[in-house]
């Protein structure tokens, strides 16, 4: 069977070709099927099917059809078929090959030279950016060293186009060159950004005062360079990893009268004709929140080297451009810098702010924002409005520019801002009673109560979620709370505030109970965890755990506290009888027991209220003096009575 085989792939190996197959259309012309006629190797032999290896050429599909094209690359020149075909016969395909190639050169022998790893890794940085040494440099780790180079070079171009500007002041096609040539090397400074470790050496080397100087370059190109560097140094994604650098920064900057430099390019800049002037504003401004970030003191700082940049952030705020991110970091600068400093609330508020803000925030009583970018601005201006009424000149420039009624119009809409609202009237009541007269005489009871009552928290928890609802609650308790601190008790406000808890079969005592119930539970789940605090914990002082159980609910509860206190003590027995009646409902009927055993009507009362009376009396220990003393004692002695 073997020999029947081998006669049979004999038989079929003898089997003739076609000339397509062989390349025999070369040959049915009476040339060699790889000459073109002349000597010359074809540039194309077809053939159906690769039919093995053919010295200097490769078998492809190409534009032509399938078949043996000629290998340039290879054959240089001029080879003959005869060669190539006694190469084959004598060594196969791999001598001719060979054969083809030169023969390698022999090294030249010479003693062997060692390279340490620094010169080994900088060749090969050399050679992967192609023989580049200043690409190879700009993506090398930067080090001290190279920073000094870096700076150095940096301050040769300054100083040659310095040189050639006054030299050429008139004839600007000579200086252009040194203008490319600094700006390629501001761009270089860039990579600074990776290494906030070795900011202190660069405020070390003098360079933060040319940076700064290129400001007020004559080439607004040349500026917005510089600002753009100043805008990557400061990021805080950049000094993350280096707080003590990005101190230094900023104090270098405040040290070379930058603040006053990066203003006037809020002024150079400010009519955002193009889009290069837009892009400045919004580094300018970035620059200003990421010096505020780095350091608490700069946002005072800069304001006072700067005093017109709040004005400038009100107009830009209060203008009726489209919303765009420069409106938008506006309103988030302006946000930050009063968040941070008292004296620019002061300031802000000697600018008209309160009115500005609020005829900003005014078309909003009506409509959502439009998009995001909108409702984040809306957020940052009421973010401002609601720190600047925290000042006590402000609260009264509020109340006066009727702001209450603009936040009470919001309420009742029940529109997006509604939460925003809420907590802008709360800030602004609180310890201030002429804003709290006012609030009443405006009729502003009935639409904090219905928010005090839960109305329309369903369908806020579907759109905003669980906490806008919680904020809503929190805030309400919050106002009602002021309005017991702050209306003169026994007066008209006062009687209209109490009767409240009558309505409606005292709707609001039940409620009233219903919430401490709530957030007392939640004050206990804080103190079990803090119970079981191991020693391997970090140890909290007395202030801090007072702190964790304010953030767990307890300042709440003792707000609801002082409106529990302060409703029982207007001696409405229908009050007192409802509450009661609550409080023993939440806390599981014990109560009752004690009745059934023969106590006093007085013993009852007090078993009953004893948790409410712990509450007030921790609330007084722990009142601060932050507005003096004299404001210290007078609310403790209202809590205690």
């Amino acid at each position: 069977r073997t020999v029947g085989r081998v006669g049979a792939l004999t038989e079929m190996s003898k089997r003739p070709r076609s000339d397509y197959e062989t390349g025999d259309d070369a040959t049915r012309a009476g040339l060699d099927p790889e000459s073109d006629g002349g000597g010359l190797l074809a540039e194309y032999i077809p053939c159906r099917t690769f039919q093995g290896s053919r010295p200097g050429y490769y078998f492809k599909l190409d534009a032509k059809g399938p078949g043996y094209y000629l290998d340039k690359r290879a054959r240089s020149g001029r080879t003959s078929h005869a060669a190539a075909t006694a190469a084959v016969a004598a060594d196969g395909a791999a001598a001719s090959a060979a054969a083809l190639m030169p023969p390698p050169k022999p090294r030249a022998p010479g003693p062997a030279v060692r390279l340490d790893p620094d010169e080994l890794l900088a060749k090969a940085e050399r050679e992967a950016f192609g023989g580049d040494e200043r690409l190879a440099e700009q993506n090398a780790t930067l080090d001290e060293k190279g920073l000094r180079r870096m700076v150095l070079a940096f301050e040769r171009r300054y100083a040659a186009n310095q040189t050639a500007r006054l030299k050429h002041a008139d004839e600007p096609d000579k200086f252009v060159d040194s203008e490319v040539d600094l700006d390629e090397e501001i761009k270089r400074l860039g990579t600074l950004a990776g290494y906030p470790e070795l900011y202190p050496e660069f405020c070390r080397l003098n360079a933060v005062p040319s940076i700064l100087a290129l400001l007020s370059h004559d080439n607004p190109d040349i500026a917005c360079d510089a600002l753009v560097l100043l805008n990557e140094l400061t990021d805080a994604d950049a000094v993350e990893s280096s707080e003590e650098g990005g101190a230094a920064l900023v104090a270098s900057v405040k040290e070379n009268s930058g603040y006053e430099l990066i203003y006037e390019c809020l002024e150079r800049f400010g009519g955002e004709a193009s889009p290069e002037d837009q892009a400045a504003i919004g580094n300018v401004l970035g620059i200003v929140e990421n010096c505020a970030d780095i350091d608490v003191d700069a946002a005072a700082d800069f304001c006072a080297a700067a005093p017109k940049l709040l004005k400038w952030l009100l107009k830009r705020i209060g203008s009726k451009r489209p919303t765009d991110n420069n409106k938008l970091a506006a309103a988030e600068v302006l946000a930050i810098l009063t968040q941070t400093s008292d004296e620019n609330k002061k300031r802000v508020g000697e600018l008209g702010g309160i009115d500005a803000l609020l005829r900003a925030v005014a078309p909003f009583k009506g409509k959502d924002p439009a998009d995001e970018g909108e409702r984040e601005v809306l957020e940052n201006i009421f973010d401002a409005l609601v720190s600047l009424t925290m000042e006590t000149d402000n609260k009264k420039a509020f109340v006066e520019n009727e702001g209450l009624e603009l936040m009470l119009l919001m309420m009742k809409s029940k529109r997006s801002c509604r939460t925003s609202a809420i907590k802008c009237v709360d800030y602004a009541l609180t310890r201030c009673p002429a804003a709290c007269e006012r609030f009443v005489d405006i009729l502003g009871l009935k639409t904090v109560f219905s928010v005090f009552m839960g109305k329309g928290f369903e369908k806020l928890r579907k759109s905003a979620g669980l906490e806008a609802v919680q904020e809503e609650e929190e805030r309400a308790v919050s106002v009602v709370s002021s309005l017991f601190l702050h209306l003169a008790k026994g007066s008209e406000r006062y009687n209209r505030l109490c009767a409240k808890f009558v309505e409606d079969e005292h709707a609001k005592c039940d409620r009233l109970a219903e919430l401490w119930a709530k957030y007392s539970n939640r004050v206990k789940a804080v103190d079990a965890r803090l119970a079981t605090r191991t020693n391997d914990d970090i140890e909290l002082t007395p202030d801090d755990l007072y702190v964790e159980r304010l953030g767990g609910g307890l300042y709440t509860l003792e707000l609801l506290s002082l409106i529990f206190a302060s409703v029982f003590a207007t001696g409405h027995a229908g009050i007192r009888e409802r509450l009661l009646l609550q409080m023993e409902l939440h806390a599981g009927g014990t109560a009752g027991e004690d009745e059934a055993g023969g106590a006093d009507a007085e013993r009852v009362i007090w078993s009953r209220l004893r948790s409410v009376r712990r509450i007030l009396e921790t609330h007084a220990e722990n009142i601060g003096g932050a507005d003096g003393e004299e404001e210290r004692v007078r609310r403790r002695a209202h809590v205690v009575k």
